[in-house]
């Protein structure tokens, strides 16, 4: 299966992958403190299953540890309008042997406007032309009503509910199942 490699994040994301609102590109390590004020915002945190606050250090740890991977593919993400840095879309656990990976967004605080639907479009668009994959799928906790709609928005489809999948503080939540085919494949 072609596309599979083990080159730099860096060497991976060397342009830029324009949408009408957003534009995705390399996620550098400046963008990563911004990025961990959103993860330690109490209600993206809830939203995304964060169970506690990132150091600055564990952070470093994960920004270099998910930008050297060659089983992610990450991209910051950029409002066009206001030309800032808004949150990130990757591609985890790339599995080469069954052509698939996981889909994961966070962004700050603009949901609602059309930017995640648009950045999930772009990251579909590029895994299926790019990457060779035959299948992206994600996990949505059940109340993130948001994240689910975009989803759905961007071609993804429900493929199941995991009832009660994790615990969120002392109860347990639903997680609902996205899947998107690569329509090439058929």
């Amino acid at each position: 299966m072609g596309g599979f490699g083990n080159e730099r994040h860096a060497d991976r994301v060397s342009t830029f992958i324009e949408g009408e609102l957003v534009r995705l590109r390399r996620f550098e390590r400046g963008d990563a403190e911004v990025y961990r004020g959103f993860v330690n915002d109490p209600e993206i945190a809830h939203r995304v299953d964060r169970a506690g606050m990132v150091t600055a250090e564990e952070h470093a740890v994960w920004y270099d540890a998910l930008v050297t991977s060659e089983h992610a593919d990450v991209f910051a993400v950029d409002e066009k309008a206001a030309g800032t840095f808004i949150g990130l879309v990757w591609l985890y656990g790339i599995e080469p042997r069954h052509a698939r990976a996981e889909v994961r967004i966070v962004l700050g605080k603009s949901h609602g406007r059309g930017c995640g639907t648009e950045a999930l479009r772009l990251l579909v668009d590029h895994a299926f032309s790019t990457r060779a994959f035959a299948k992206l799928w994600a996990d949505v906790l059940a109340f993130n009503e948001a994240a689910a709609r975009a989803f759905e928005k961007a071609g993804f489809v429900r493929e199941g509910l995991l009832r009660s999948d994790r615990s969120l503080g002392d109860r347990r939540v639903d997680v609902i199942r996205f899947g998107f085919m690569n329509p090439k494949l058929g």
